[in-house]
């Protein structure tokens, strides 16, 4: 995992952390993790159970990929390395015997921010690795369909293996609430992927007739999306921005929440919406993109480009208390086709059939 950043952790790290400890308990291969974290930064259950190859996060990732094409090689023969997996789309296409590539998503085809230049050279580094992956695995049925429509080469070589929430249901269970008041709650950074905006907007519209909870945010706003979101709303709703939070504090605010919103367009996955169902947040969810297929019968769902299709939902939420209680047993149910244990026997079962 060269692309990820020593000791900040991703949604990619995160994941694949979490399916590197159940794969280490799981048995049948040793693992090597070529990595820019550092041993005493890695989850305490991957301190020992793993052997680490610490590089630098190098600067330039298309760079870096022409370069592990030329080295891997010799750094597999070097390590007795039999198979390479690439936790995501910036790692090595070549090296060992076989190689898997996890792809979460493909979201440089629907940012209409990045430039040209931003989008050719994602499609060549995706092109590249996908070209030398033995076997392409997606983490939705959505990105598999995706994923062939877009690299038809690849069409036989998908396979599907999900996720499953990174903050654990017990993380908050001895918090006490941090926000008194009514909040509804979207997490995740800002990108232009996450239309944010909508869910300014239709709390804007609640504002307007005195009914609107507030709207926590946590994650990242470093281009200003929501700022601007908020300047544009008249009245804008009373936004809480949080950021840099642990595990514990992140299922708290969930297990408080009227609910989730997640206005997205696309996502490969989003995992809040079954972190939020684990700890009994209700969810409002968008009906694009792979949204219905992780929120299954537990998310009610809306329009992301019509505000007030948001806004009609949060009202009737929060007035129908049974309906609410129904919504979160649904969620419970939905969340628990969700397994780290399930994925990680069936990433192990792929290295094992890949190298027989």
């Amino acid at each position: 995992m060269p692309s990820q950043f020593g000791g900040k952790p991703s949604g990619v790290a995160r994941v694949a952390f979490s399916l590197l400890e159940r794969l280490v308990a799981v048995g049948g291969h040793d693992y090597i993790l070529r990595s820019a974290w550092r041993a005493e930064q890695l989850p305490p259950g991957l301190q020992h159970g793993v052997e680490l190859l610490h590089i630098e996060r190098p600067r330039v990732m298309i760079a870096d990929m022409v370069w592990q094409a030329i080295v891997m090689p010799a750094i597999c023969r070097k390590a007795k390395a039999d198979l390479v997996w690439n936790v995501d789309t910036f790692g090595a296409a070549r090296g060992g015997r076989a190689r898997v590539t996890t792809v979460h998503d493909l979201f440089y085809r629907h940012v209409d921010t990045l430039g040209w230049r931003a989008r050719m050279t994602m499609a060549l580094c995706y092109g590249t690795i996908l070209r030398g992956s033995t076997r392409v695995v997606a983490i939705s049925k959505g990105t598999r369909d995706e994923l062939a429509t877009t690299f038809p080469s690849v069409a036989n070589r998908l396979a599907v293996i999900t996720n499953d929430a990174t903050v654990a249901a017990s993380s908050g269970a001895t918090l006490p609430r941090e926000i008194p008041e009514r909040y509804v709650l979207m997490v995740g950074n800002a990108t232009p992927n996450k239309n944010f905006a909508a869910a300014v907007a239709a709390l804007s519209l609640l504002q307007a007739n005195g009914s609107a909870p507030a709207l926590v945010h946590v994650g990242m706003d470093d281009s200003s999306m929501i700022a601007n979101a908020m300047a544009a709303a008249s009245p804008p709703p009373r936004l809480i921005q949080l950021k840099g939070i642990d595990d514990a504090r992140l299922a708290a605010l969930y297990a408080h929440a009227e609910c989730l919103i997640v206005p997205s367009l696309s996502e490969g996955f989003c995992l809040p919406i079954i972190e939020a169902q684990a700890l009994g947040c209700p969810v409002i969810v968008s009906n694009q993109s792979v949204m219905p297929e992780v929120g299954g019968e537990g998310a009610i769902y809306f329009d992301p480009s019509d505000p007030n299709s948001l806004a009609v939902c949060l009202t009737e939420l929060m007035a129908d208390p049974t309906g609410r209680a129904a919504l979160i047993k649904r969620g419970f149910h939905n969340r628990s086709r969700f397994s780290w244990e399930a994925s990680a026997r069936a990433y192990a079962a792929l290295f094992t059939e890949l190298l027989a």
